[in-house]
């Protein structure tokens, strides 16, 4: 269990453990989108100082999904909080307390509730994220297509792509094995390569109409220094149809 205690250093000052920095950090964690939802359910449990949960998806494949142990089979009785993302409702997450306890302190429902917010935030995103419509599908072999006619690297396509999905530097770096700062460079390169300063103007190229692309081995601009505003923008850039 995790006794997460946020208690005032000096006047008008706030300590947030790190164990909270930790929990919340992971929560936006989605890879692998398969094993995200017990993931993070137990990261909800943890804030709760639950000692079981339970799971009920309400998305197209509904199913309950149960803690390691698992809940009491009877005598149980779980606080139970919605999975709401804005007007969509993904489920409920059931929370066991210890025996003896029936309900939570102020503190600790508040944390989990927070946590169940950022649960269904990341149970929506991945859901969308794993769904790979037939536009979807007919997008990526188009990207595909325009970067077989790039002189970029196998590496510097595959970062390509990523960022073309909507991925921040950083899910990048953390998909590829790559570090940020090696991801900086990669797309410092890209742009070089491809005639363009800034993601936002790669992705349009790659996602847009415009198909035209400096030949393989052909003459590169050479500024590979030039700052990109937005590679210290870690938010993902989602490309537009």
């Amino acid at each position: 269990m995790v006794q997460l205690l946020v208690a005032p250093k000096q006047e008008g000052e706030v300590v947030v453990p790190s164990e909270f920095l930790q929990i919340a950090e992971n929560l936006n964690h989605l890879d692998p989108i398969r094993t995200y939802p017990l993931r993070a359910a137990k990261l909800v449990a943890d804030l709760a100082n639950a000692t079981s949960y339970r799971v009920e998806l309400e998305l197209g494949d509904q199913r309950k999904l149960d803690s390691t142990p698992p809940p009491p089979m009877e005598g149980g009785r779980p606080v139970s909080l919605p999975l709401r993302h804005g007007r969509q409702v993904l489920g409920t997450i059931h929370l066991y307390l210890p025996e003896g306890s029936d309900k939570l302190d102020t503190t600790d429902l508040r944390l989990a509730r927070w946590g169940a917010r950022a649960l269904a935030r990341g149970l929506s995103y991945s859901s969308r994220m794993n769904r790979v419509g037939p536009e979807n599908r007919k997008r990526l072999v188009e990207l595909a297509d325009r970067l077989e006619r790039t002189p970029l690297t196998k590496r510097e396509k595959e970062v390509v792509t990523l960022l073309a999905s909507g991925a921040s530097t950083r899910a990048i770096a953390e998909q590829t094995k790559l570090t940020v700062a090696t991801v900086h460079t990669y797309l410092k390169r890209i742009y070089s390569k491809l005639g363009v300063h800034s993601r936002v103007e790669l992705v349009a190229r790659m996602v847009g109409t415009v198909s035209s692309f400096p030949p393989a081995g052909g003459e590169h601009d050479e500024e590979l220094d030039l700052l990109d505003h937005e590679l210290v923008d870690d938010q993902p850039l989602v490309a537009s149809a």
